[in-house]
């Protein structure tokens, strides 16, 4: 059985559950060390770079390490004392003492003590704040054993000489297995957008320790995940507005990646029995969507019908699309453009973890991401082990603990072998 070497990380996540209507769940989060990219065979026909260009593809951050890219915060209190809050249309937040804190912890990751400046997130990310009398925690009888925040800084150049840095942040709950002498290794957790649905992801945690399963529980997505953001198209230069869009959302990609690999890592040091132990991840929702979603990340969110009600990516044609003269064309080519600039796209990185056994649950009426790009994911990765359901994206997730025993089941026969076979299993 292959064992998670230390320093390595996702590097040797073995095992991945894909629970969809986005199909996958962040599978590239095991190419998190860009050195481990240049051990890995080729991505894609589309776009393959050299091997000393693969490391490249991974923004930077701002640290003086390429391994370490943030610091980790423990937190103090349960799930109830934490709440969730998206931040409005025109809401930018107002700096309060933890945030300080959050930006100095950064800064002596990148070893700077002074002359720099913090920018915070803004409208439509998603941050956790204390609960306190304004702002009630949710109602829950989960448990964490531990709890604590991963915070990284995009570096945008310098004004006045003076560094400029985005803030990011993301909160983890860690529980420990029923039973730690009969422990059957680490489960990390990627939830749906703004950490839906929880009463589910709750029952989901539960089930999982019972079975004898340490679960690293991402409670959300990194705050700017879902940062509302607008990128004007020129037609006339169809690759540099490709590119704009390729870089952000490669950076959002990544954050997923740096933020659960630093998870993993603090786990590691807090319980270093299970640094040896087998590792799974799996993505539920857009907790899928935050690794390989559907091939062509740029187009599941035109096509989405969570499109309007997220916001997250938004794209200026000038005039509204239904007014715009060959819009379909020009879209096409878009996504064409995009697609040649994204490595970091699911297209693209799905061949690498072709071999590892996978198990994707499909949706075959889904619209929040369209059926369509689950499925060029599905033979992108090889064709694995895929359970599909007559039904949408809501349903699949409302019934998810109903066949979570079903899982558990199969993660028991496949966790620890070098490859799943190939099928196109029941449940339509």
């Amino acid at each position: 059985m292959h064992r998670m070497k230390a320093g390595r990380c996702f590097g040797m996540l073995w095992a991945g559950v894909l629970a969809t209507g986005l199909i996958a769940g962040c599978l590239h989060i095991q190419e998190a060390v860009p050195l481990q990219l240049e051990q890995e065979s080729g991505t894609s026909p589309t776009r393959e770079p050299a091997p000393q260009d693969r490391a490249s593809i991974w923004p930077q951050r701002w640290s003086k390490s390429e391994d370490v890219r943030g610091a980790i915060i423990p937190m103090e209190g349960t799930l109830r004392d934490w709440v969730g809050v998206r931040l409005g249309e025109d809401h930018y937040l107002r700096s309060v003492p933890e945030d300080a804190s959050d930006a100095a912890a950064a800064a002596r990751v990148a070893r700077m003590e002074t002359g720099y400046q913090y920018v915070l997130e803004g409208p439509g990310a998603f941050v956790f704040r204390k609960a306190d009398r304004s702002l009630k925690g949710r109602p829950t009888s989960s448990t964490p054993d531990a709890m604590f925040r991963f915070v990284s800084g995009r570096p945008m150049g310098k004004t006045n000489g003076v560094e400029v840095v985005m803030i990011e942040r993301t909160w983890f709950a860690y529980y420990d297995a029923a039973k730690a002498g009969e422990r059957r290794g680490l489960i990390v957790m990627v939830p749906g957008l703004f950490g839906v649905p929880e009463p589910v992801n709750d029952r989901f945690v539960e089930l999982c320790v019972q079975d004898g399963w340490a679960v690293l529980r991402m409670l959300s997505h990194p705050s700017r995940f879902t940062e509302r953001t607008r990128f004007p198209i020129d037609i006339a230069d169809m690759g540099a507005s490709a590119q704009r869009i390729a870089d952000e959302l490669g950076q959002r990609a990544a954050e997923v990646a740096y933020a659960a690999q630093a998870g993993v890592r603090h786990v590691h040091k807090i319980r270093p029995q299970i640094e040896d132990e087998p590792h799974v991840l799996i993505g539920m929702s857009g907790g899928a969507m935050a690794g390989p979603t559907g091939a062509n990340f740029l187009m599941v969110n035109e096509e989405s019908n969570y499109a309007g009600w997220v916001q997250a990516i938004n794209l200026d044609w000038g005039v509204p699309f239904d007014r715009l003269a060959d819009g379909d064309k020009h879209l096409a080519d878009l996504s064409n453009a995009y697609m040649e600039r994204a490595p970091l796209d699911a297209y693209h990185l799905a061949a690498l973890v072709r071999g590892k056994p996978v198990l994707v649950l499909q949706a075959s009426a889904d619209k929040a991401v369209p059926s369509r790009f689950g499925d060029q994911l599905w033979e992108r990765l090889g064709q694995p082990e895929r359970w599909k359901f007559a039904a949408g994206h809501e349903l699949l997730f409302l019934t998810l603990n109903n066949f979570t025993p079903s899982i558990l089941k199969w993660l028991d026969e496949h966790v620890g072998a070098e490859s799943a076979p190939a099928a196109d299993g029941a449940g339509e």
